[in-house]
């Protein structure tokens, strides 16, 4: 198959009565309201894509063969408004690219009715920011680009970010990707150091995130879990969302390890309450070998009556079933509380118990143990024991 050449053009500008729709322009006929629309948005923001035509060498005259609506929407706003053409200067000389060749013509004329170029994102972004700026709502900036509304939000949230990102992701210096993690920002000159760090290589987002906010404390941190966003901001911390995930970061690191600190020491004084002693573990886990030499203590194993046990059984066996309704759901859980036990009172005056915040931000305890210093007087008082209560019920009669 033989491919259409498409010429050298150029971009040349027009007023608005040397143009005319091309013969060669597919797309003849147009829905009156989707002009209106496309014809208020150039009205607050001014032409974003240039139209394509084919010149005519003796009358200077300009047949667009590719963005008719275009054309036909700068007429309509100037017709409704002849000032706009003073607001927007796109609107009284119009970008053209121009060929005086007519195969060429007649290949960008198909290209544009098979397969319409979206728009280049940093474009739209900076067009929706201009048509918010103009006082559009975001329904109207998603009918009048054919777009949902929540792509509208997406692309509005990126339209703050300072020019010399925006001019990075035009460039293709940086990726989309990346210009969304620039949105986490609150230090301008920081940004514009990070985005030259970051030209022409492919940083991760996350990579990126890091080098803007290298003294926060991510909302996924345990401490931050532990602690909750509205303790953390009733102490006057500060935090900032990211846009494009459910993502936040939070500001004062210190301010989050003090309320980490303080809530756990509270927390692990009441999980521990009656116990000789506890101690806190740095880390989301216990160390192998933390309760290396200490004595480890068991519960004092419960004894159902035969009747329990059989109740017991006959529950169990539903359960694995998985027909247990909720009321013998209950019922099997108080009988499995009494055969679980408890410890004694002496084990309490002896134990006490290694307590720790895990990676989901939640209160663990391990143990309880006997510490070596204690061990003599535990096992003087009959606690220390090796061997391990089993389930036992009442003798048969």
């Amino acid at each position: 198959m033989k491919r259409e050449k498409i010429a050298p053009a150029v971009i040349q500008y027009f007023p608005l009565d040397q143009l005319h729709l091309s013969d060669l322009n597919p797309r003849q006929d147009a829905e009156p309201e989707g002009i209106d629309l496309l014809a208020d948005s150039l009205a607050m923001i001014g032409l974003v894509q240039n139209l394509s035509g084919l010149a005519d060498a003796e009358t200077g005259k300009i047949g667009i063969v590719a963005g008719g609506r275009r054309l036909r929407a700068i007429a309509r706003a100037i017709e409704r408004d002849p000032a706009v053409v003073e607001r927007q200067p796109t609107l009284a000389q119009i970008p053209v690219q121009i060929t005086f060749d007519t195969e060429t013509a007649r290949a960008w004329a198909s290209a544009e009715n098979s397969a319409r170029e979206d728009l280049d994102p940093a474009d739209e972004i900076r067009a929706y920011g201009r048509m918010k700026e103009s006082g559009a709502d975001v329904p109207t900036i998603a009918r009048t680009f054919g777009q949902t509304e929540a792509q509208v939000y997406r692309r509005l949230a990126l339209a703050a970010l300072p020019a010399e990102v925006l001019d990075a992701l035009k460039s293709r210096q940086i990726s989309l990707g990346m210009a969304k993690a620039f949105t986490v920002s609150q230090d301008p000159e920081l940004t514009l150091k990070v985005l030259d760090s970051v030209r022409g290589k492919d940083a991760s987002e996350h990579r990126i995130k890091l080098l803007l906010q290298p003294d926060t404390v991510s909302g996924r941190d345990r401490r931050a879990l532990f602690v909750g966003v509205d303790a953390y901001k009733a102490a006057g911390g500060t935090l900032a969302a990211d846009l494009f995930s459910d993502q936040i970061a939070m500001h004062n690191p210190d301010l989050l390890s003090r309320l980490f600190a303080e809530k756990l020491e509270d927390e692990a004084d009441a999980a521990c309450e009656g116990w000789h002693w506890f101690e806190i573990m740095e880390g989301s886990y216990v160390p192998y070998g933390a309760g290396e030499k200490m004595k480890r203590l068991y519960r004092t194993e419960g004894i159902l009556s035969e009747e329990q046990s059989e109740r017991y059984d006959e529950l169990a066996e539903l359960a694995n079933g998985e027909v247990l309704d909720e009321a013998g759901q209950a019922e099997l859980a108080a009988l499995q509380t009494i055969l679980d036990g408890d410890y004694t009172e002496d084990q309490r005056r002896f134990g006490g118990w290694l307590v720790y915040v895990d990676d989901h931000g939640r209160l663990r305890k391990e143990g309880p143990y006997v510490k070596p210093q204690d061990r003599k007087v535990a096992t003087e008082a009959g606690v220390l024991t090796c061997i391990r209560r089993t389930r036992t019920s009442a003798p048969a009669r």
